[in-house]
């Protein structure tokens, strides 16, 4: 009798079992299936942008995220981080700009899932961002660390002016550094100054010191005054020395008088290179030959426009003694491409441009219309850029 019973209650057992498990399957189809529903709707909602309506459907379905929350967190994460990588390589390749991938980033860390990578990431970016986890001053700190020993001390300035003086430990670094950026900054402007006054591009000099970055230093810093004075005082004295005067003067007062495209080959002209140029101040021509003494052939010629008369090309022989590919000047609000030096500040050089390379703002050509220097067609400019080696001879008159 005993025996019937203990298998009845097995059985009884045995049918409990079955029936729970029997019971929880719909119950897990239906957590799983809701689950991956919700998800795949998060998803569609933030590939499209649509925050809110991503963050709600979250919301919708508390209950059945709470149950599977490690399970989201993990899958989220993942997702998230998919995300990243994705923005990430579109801004490597300007696809978007940094403020689309900040406002898709600062979304995504709302979610408090990522770990403080993300926060360094989005200052990167964006360096009006503050975080409100005060363990991320230090990353601050390593971050304008890494711009200023980039040189880059615009950008490494205003990220330590982010760290507050409640963050006593770095603050007092910060501030030391940001003074290090403005001596640093002024040093390398001075030393790239003195190499162009060293020159004779005296000018040049003073509009670099004058168009100082004043994001780093005050717009009436005392030393960059003092160093523009003693750089103009240098050019003052340079345009009343003898050397001036001696390189200003052709080599010959006859050969400037009888120069002309007839008399080329008669009067014994000699370069150091296989090429000459002289520039016809009454046509505002600019002849290249190429050849020896009194054996010279045209190989090019072009329109060209001098100075003004109150600014006037100076007449002379000189040589070919440098060039670059761009020069800006703040007093003239314009700048050349491809210009060649010939005698300090005086170059040939192309039409002239705005501040952004893009705009020609004077197609004057022809007639003078420089600040002194000989302006071509921008073609021109960059054939006698590519091809007139320094120490060519270069004829005024």
């Amino acid at each position: 009798m005993d025996f019937k019973k203990s298998r009845i209650t097995i059985l009884k057992i045995l049918i409990s079992v079955v029936f729970l498990f029997l019971l929880t399957l719909p119950v897990n189809y239906y957590i799983n299936y809701n689950y991956s529903k919700t998800l795949n709707t998060f998803y569609s909602e933030f590939n499209q942008c649509n925050f809110d309506d991503a963050k709600e459907a979250l919301s919708d379905n508390s209950f059945i995220l709470k149950l599977k929350k490690k399970v989201m967190t993990t899958e989220v994460s993942k997702y998230f981080t998919s995300i990243i990588t994705t923005l990430c390589n579109e801004l490597k390749n300007n696809n978007i700009d940094s403020n689309q991938a900040v406002a898709v980033f600062k979304e995504i860390k709302s979610y408090d899932i990522l770990d403080e990578s993300l926060d360094k990431l989005i200052l990167t970016l964006d360096q009006n961002y503050i975080s409100e986890d005060s363990s991320l001053y230090k990353s601050y700190l390593d971050l304008a660390l890494e711009k200023y020993n980039a040189g880059e001390f615009s950008e490494a300035i205003n990220m330590f002016s982010k760290i507050p003086y409640s963050q006593l430990e770095y603050y007092n670094t910060a501030q030391d550094y940001i003074e290090r950026c403005k001596s640093s900054y002024k040093k390398s402007l001075f030393e790239e100054a003195d190499k162009l006054a060293s020159e004779d591009y005296y000018t040049k000099a003073i509009d670099l010191l004058s168009s100082a970055d004043t994001s780093i230093l005050s717009s009436n810093d005392k030393d960059i005054e003092n160093k523009i004075s003693s750089i103009e005082i240098a050019r003052d004295e340079y345009l009343a020395s003898d050397y001036y005067i001696d390189n200003a003067q052709p080599t010959s007062t006859s050969l400037l008088q009888n120069l002309n495209t007839e008399t080329i080959n008669t009067l014994n002209i000699e370069s150091n290179t296989p090429y000459f140029v002289y520039v016809n101040l009454n046509d505002q021509k600019t002849y290249v030959y190429e050849g020896t003494s009194n054996n010279w052939t045209l190989e090019k010629e072009f329109d060209c426009s001098t100075g003004i008369e109150s600014e006037a090309t100076p007449k002379g022989v000189y040589t070919v003694t440098g060039r670059g590919d761009w020069f800006y000047s703040d007093q003239y609000e314009q700048g050349g491409k491809y210009w060649v030096q010939f005698w300090g500040d005086y170059l040939f050089h192309s039409l002239p441009y705005d501040e952004s390379q893009s705009t020609i703002v004077d197609y004057t050509l022809g007639v003078p219309a420089s600040h002194g220097c000989i302006r071509l067609a921008v073609e021109d400019s960059k054939w006698l850029f590519d091809n007139m080696p320094d120490d060519t001879k270069v004829i005024i008159n």
